[in-house]
């Protein structure tokens, strides 16, 4: 029997406190519908060095979280099932904020199609909105053309160079890679061996789908979309 792994891509919180402040009632809502897929793991994107502190925060939350979606959906969603550990998947990677400035300047200079590739996913992306329920934009950060466009724009990188002639888009997605390898091993060792293991939930943010899925699959994981309009109710 294969794994099975929920997919989850999220917006991170912290970039609408404003919005989100009074849709509490709406986020309730999305735990509820993904504790419907009755995760027996919930994997987040947070530090794996730093999983004690993840889990102290937890464990002492008692219903207060903090503004971001590790504790608002992660959290929640761990607590209703009574998971007594939630679990830190993450790598922040060797990407830095120079190196990324200096590739969007490259594209934004010398890349006249990237940029307008990146422009056009940009203005329809899905966004968090105060007239829009949060299910609703959580089906559209899933959607899969929306997933083959992002896929595209990030591999449109692999042709930048910088004045000097170095392959700055080719190193970026080396990094990228890495990075999105690490969050998969992670997963892949808190399977068990068990043929009736239940799924794994990973919580991580939407630009890291397109990848991840395509690993999980690879490997001959069951990829969950639990926003897909086919799927009329939970898979188990």
């Amino acid at each position: 029997m294969s794994k099975k792994l929920i997919l989850v891509g999220t917006f991170h919180f912290e970039q609408h406190e404003d919005i989100l402040q009074k849709k509490k009632q709406e986020i309730e809502q999305l735990v509820d519908f993904l504790a419907e897929y009755h995760p027996t793991k919930i994997a987040l994107e947070w530090e794996s060095s730093s999983e004690d502190e993840l889990n102290t925060a937890y464990l002492h939350s008692d219903g207060q979280y903090t503004k971001d979606e590790i504790q608002q959906i992660g959290f929640r969603l761990a607590k209703k099932q009574q998971h007594d550990h939630v679990y830190a998947v993450n790598d922040a990677g060797k990407i830095t904020q120079g190196e990324l400035d200096e590739l969007m300047a490259t594209v934004q200079n010398s890349y006249p199609q990237i940029l307008k590739q990146i422009n056009a996913y940009q203005d329809k992306v899905a966004n968090l909105h105060q007239d829009v329920e949060i299910m609703e934009s959580y089906r559209c950060l899933q959607a899969p053309n929306r997933l083959k466009e992002l896929e595209r724009m990030y591999l449109s990188f692999v042709i930048v160079e910088n004045k000097n002639e170095e392959k700055i888009g080719v190193q970026f997605l080396q990094k990228w890679m890495e990075r999105e390898l690490l969050i998969f091993k992670r997963v892949v060792e808190l399977s068990s061996e068990a043929d009736d293991e239940g799924p794994i939930l990973l919580l991580v943010g939407s630009d890291h789908l397109w990848m991840l899925g395509k690993l999980f699959e690879g490997k001959g994981w069951k990829v969950i979309n639990p926003f897909a309009p086919e799927l009329t109710k939970p898979v188990h």
